[in-house]
Formats: C-alpha cells, structure tokens, sequence
C-alpha cells in the first residue's frame, strides 16, 4: 500500500481525485478569482465529497469574506491541511489574502478607522494590521496613511475632494460668464 498526498494509506489514482480539487480550490482563492471552481461539469462531483467538504466549505466562507469561518474551518481541520506539504505552504498566504480581502471591504465607508478596531475584526496583533495596511498603501490599492500616533488609518476622502472640486469647477465657470457678459456690454 501506498502513502500518499496527506500521508495516509491510500491508491494514488483516488488521492489524485482528492487532492486535484483540493489544489484547485486553494489557486482559485489565492488568485481571488471570482470563478467557482466547482461550477464546471468535471468538478461537480466532488463538491459533496466527504473528503473535500473542508474544502468547499473554506472556499463558500472565502466568497462571503467571513474571517471567522475561515479561522474556524482552518482549525478545524489543521491536521489534514496540514499532513499536506503542498497546502501547508500556502495556507499563510491565503490567510494574508482573506485578510486583506476583508480588510479592503470594511475600511470602505471610512475616511478614518482606528487600527485596534480592524485588528479586533480580523482577529490578528495590530502589528499585522499595519502591515498590511502598508503593502496595500504601496500597492495604491488604499489611499492614504497611518497615523502611528493616535493609531489611526487616514483615507482620502474622495467623495468630499470630488465635490469641493465640483464646486470650485462651477463657481469658476460662473465668474468665467459674470466677466464674459460685462466684457461684452463694455464693448
């Protein structure tokens, strides 16, 4: 008998059928892809697999941006995540990917959010947060900054900047035909 994938005993050509949507699930996520994986004709099958339902079930919790369920689903089921080499390699990058997924979403209505409060919702060290934060800041997928003292992300508000600039473009255009009409009734 044969020791495979997650190191139990096994036929390879099964683990192959296991370990193939497993893999798949975990790229789809990493890639943030908005294409579910088990939608194509070859992988319904295995969607209610006993073996793949910790799988399916951390990508449905993915979908939904819910960082507890993916904590839950991952702690859940460390020992077979983790007996595979290939998804042990990568489970920290898809907590950093749900991390800033779900980080990106709640800093959204804000134009300041205090860094405890987003490391209270995703449930890691406020250290991590600015962390984060500062790739997503270098990447310009954030506009703004931290604010190290009071701990405090700033964003730019676009919202307010549009329309104080609306504003301006429209008091200009106004004062642009006040001189226009009285150069025309000087001549």
């Amino acid at each position: 008998m044969n020791i495979c994938g997650r190191g139990v005993p096994c036929r390879c050509e099964h683990q192959l059928r296991v370990d193939l949507p497993w893999y798949l699930v975990l790229a789809n996520m990493l890639a943030v892809s908005q294409i579910n994986p088990f939608d194509s004709p070859e992988a319904k099958p295995y969607k209610d697999n006993n073996e793949i339902m910790a799988m399916t079930s951390l990508h449905a919790a993915f979908e939904d941006k819910n960082i507890k369920e993916v904590e839950k689903i991952l702690n859940r089921n460390k020992k077979s995540l983790m007996d595979d080499s290939f998804i042990r390699l990568y489970i920290e990058e898809l907590l950093r990917t749900i991390r800033t997924e779900v980080l990106l979403m709640l800093i959204k209505p804000y134009t300041h959010i205090k860094i405890d409060h987003i490391a209270k919702e995703l449930n890691i060290p406020a250290t991590d947060v600015v962390g984060l934060l500062v790739g997503l800041i270098l990447d310009a997928k954030v506009e703004g900054y931290i604010d190290e003292i009071n701990q405090v992300l700033q964003l730019k508000d676009e919202s307010r900047s549009d329309s104080r600039y609306n504003s301006i473009h429209k008091w200009v255009g106004h004062t642009s035909s006040i001189y226009n009409s009285l150069m025309q009734k000087m001549n």
